[in-house]
């Protein structure tokens, strides 16, 4: 019957046999390809009584959550003494139904429970509501409202997203919403501060999160998938019960595959029972593939890389051309390396200043860069910007919504400084961007918006005032000025500051800003800024990013998160004591040895390049993971590199082997040598991995 209605085939006679095909063997890959693809077409449907079952859930858990039989064994279930539930639940039979997916059904996304791939992503074609908006914006320069997001919290019922009925709901909701007024409060008020009333880590719930702890750090429960609705509803909702190392691996566990969740946990809790870890139902198999680059066109092969493994559930290695070295160094210096690469002015992506490197080195040489302190966002596109033009960046954007997304994937950390407002961006946010946001882009033209802001503020007040005539009305908005000079005198017109080819409305080039349209240049400065000049360039960088997972999964973090969640700790001092504790002498050294206490005064005394440029050299990689040293796996090791008893240390350079953070220091005379040749070996040995 299945081969007739084409959901099966025959088998071939040279497969191999049931016994050569066991479970143990199966390659996950193409299923778990398949659950995080938009385009997969699904030929049945699966029920337990009337509930559609999602096809990323197990058998396991629909029978836990939907059977009828199972029904009081659940209730009765404590999750955390009992993950694998009641005996009753594995004694009793529990029928699932299936029946084949009508065509109407088959196109829409949504279908079965809202999990397909990219079901959850806002619609990317234009409605015909839109479309009116875009008009009133081209024609009429008015720019729809500023989306305040308060008004999601600020409801007398639980939000969609909380599903879950327990005695502290009432609770957990008044929290929720005292949050969002802590956090959002300046968005009831012009120009106020933008600052949280109450800091987030305040409202850390050390309770849960020692219950959420022992949920995630159970090898069984991640391996069954068996998290508890709770946890995963309150991780989005309301994040700021938890900190972010619980709801980074929340995160992990929810978006991914079992092997990949089981290794984030090993890899973050190295004292879980070697035991556990060895047994092969809870061991990880995660297939690897291994690609090899040319150095020269770095760029160029990591877009056909990304084209061919970007969604693919394996974990990319890179080896590079010529070059011994391979694993986990050379893999985590290729995602630096393509980071600064998309950082480079010609590519004309990013709003900045242009640079050049202190010490560049290979391709780097000659060739300018993108700084931006705030952090990088998106060139606006103009509606008369040349469509050769915005393709080739659009295909960049898409591309690095592909890159930022396998490293998310695979733990590897990116060196790159993306800013606030592309995070909000990532995290479907954009409507809720306003003026303030602007510091986080050019905190120069939101100064100046400020002062003119001022000055709208000044003519409202003026015109309240009804004992004044029109004509001293008129007199006193003329006077009103912005560092002595009229608004007429600043010689403004509706095109975007700093970007004179892109107009703010039709016509724009030719429209003087006046003290009687000021207002008006204004919003539309904000809204091309924030939102319209760059959503071509944000919908290519989505479409990117959730070819490979969906973007609704990073609801656990905020957006001042993401940038740790990417990029791994922020730059800080290093302290002696930190280091003694994290770093590991071996072979030839412990930590009474004077080339370890020398090395370690060292790098306390490093500034932030330098720290980098350590890192880069050590582990491949210029940014530690969130935590700092205590996170580094495997640990950073120093052991003595040894000599011929004729040779001299002092001649001698520091080599690494940065696949298991090795260090191999010669038994330097002074500290001022092993500092010198310390930075002398970190600069040179960049972009290079061979035999030391």
């Amino acid at each position: 019957m299945f081969l007739i209605q084409g959901y099966g085939r025959i088998r071939e006679e040279d497969e191999d046999s049931d016994d050569d095909g066991s479970d143990d063997e199966i390659d996950e890959s193409l299923a778990a390809q398949f659950l995080n693809s938009g385009s997969v077409r699904h030929r049945l449907q699966f029920y337990i009584g009337d509930h559609l079952l999602p096809y990323n859930m197990t058998v396991y858990q629909a029978v836990r959550q939907f059977s009828v039989q199972a029904d009081e064994e659940r209730e009765s279930t404590d999750d955390e003494s009992n993950p694998l539930g009641r005996a009753g639940i594995w004694t009793k039979t529990h029928t699932i139904w299936y029946k084949p997916v009508r065509e109407e059904e088959e196109g829409n996304k949504d279908t079965v429970g809202g999990k397909r791939g990219r079901a959850q992503s806002a619609p990317t074609k234009t409605s015909p509501r839109n479309a009116r908006k875009h008009d009133e914006l081209w024609h009429d320069g008015v720019c729809p409202a500023v989306g305040n997001p308060l008004e999601t919290y600020l409801i007398s019922i639980p939000p969609d997203g909380i599903t879950f009925e327990d005695p502290s709901l009432d609770v957990i909701l008044l929290l929720r919403v005292l949050h969002a007024i802590s956090r959002y409060w300046y968005y009831l008020y012009n120009n106020a501060i933008c600052k949280e009333i109450i800091p987030t880590n305040e409202l850390i719930n050390s309770k849960l999160t020692a219950k959420a702890n022992r949920q995630l750090q159970d090898p069984l429960v991640i391996m069954t998938g068996n998290i508890p609705t709770w946890l995963t509803e309150l991780g989005r909702t309301c994040p700021f019960f938890f900190p972010f190392d619980t709801r980074q691996m929340l995160f992990y566990v929810t978006a991914f595959d079992r092997d990949r969740a089981m290794q984030r946990l090993l890899d973050t809790n190295p004292e879980i029972n070697q035991s556990d870890s060895q047994d092969s139902r809870v061991a990880p198999r995660l297939d690897r593939k291994k690609r090899t680059v040319n150095r020269e066109e770095l760029l160029k092969q990591a877009e056909s890389v990304m084209q061919d493994l970007g969604s693919s559930r394996a974990m990319l290695e890179i080896q590079y051309e010529n070059e011994v070295g391979t694993g986990l160094g050379p893999t985590l210096e290729f995602y630096a390396l393509v980071s600064q690469e998309l950082q480079r002015a010609d590519l004309g992506l990013w709003r900045g200043d242009e640079v050049t490197l202190s010490h560049p080195k290979g391709i780097q040489e000659g060739t300018k860069y993108i700084h931006n302190p705030r952090g990088l966002f998106p060139v606006p596109f103009g509606r008369n910007t040349k469509p050769a033009y915005v393709a080739k960046v659009k295909m960049k954007l898409r591309f690095l919504g592909k890159f930022l997304a396998k490293a998310i994937m695979d733990f590897r950390l990116l060196d790159l400084p993306l800013g606030l407002s592309f995070y909000k961006w990532m995290l479907r946010q954009e409507n809720s961007l306003c003026s303030h946001d602007l510091f986080n882009i050019d905190p120069v033209v939101a100064k100046s918006i400020c002062h003119l802001e001022d000055i709208i503020k000044q003519k409202k007040k003026l015109e309240q005032d009804r004992s004044q005539s029109k004509e001293c009305l008129q007199q006193a908005l003329e006077s009103l000025n912005m560092n002595g000079c009229s608004v007429e005198e600043l010689g403004l017109d509706f095109t975007l500051p700093g970007y004179a080819n892109v107009e703010l409305k039709k016509g724009g080039k030719d429209a003087v800003v006046t003290i009687h349209n000021l207002e008006d240049y204004l919003r539309l400065v904000v809204y091309w800024t924030l939102n319209e000049g760059v959503s071509k360039q944000f919908e290519s960088f989505r479409d990117g990013f959730e070819s490979v997972f969906p973007l609704h999964h990073l609801q656990y973090f905020y957006p001042e998160e993401l940038d740790q969640l990417l990029c791994g700790s922020k730059s800080e001092a290093w302290d002696v004591k930190t280091l003694m504790e994290c770093c590991r002498p071996d072979h030839g050294y412990n930590h009474d040895s004077r080339a370890v206490k020398f090395l370690f005064e060292i790098l306390s005394s490093f500034d932030g390049e330098q720290q980098r440029l350590f890192l880069q050299f050590v582990t491949g990689s210029p940014r530690l993971p969130v935590g700092g040293f205590r996170s580094l796996n495997p640990p950073l090791t120093i052991v003595r590199k040894t000599f011929e008893s004729t040779e001299n240390p002092d001649d001698f350079l520091p080599s690494v082997m940065t696949c298991v953070n090795y260090l191999k220091l010669p038994d330097y005379s002074s500290i001022d040598i092993m500092r010198e040749k310390l930075l002398i070996a970190a600069r040179e040995g960049q972009q290079s991995f061979h035999l030391s």
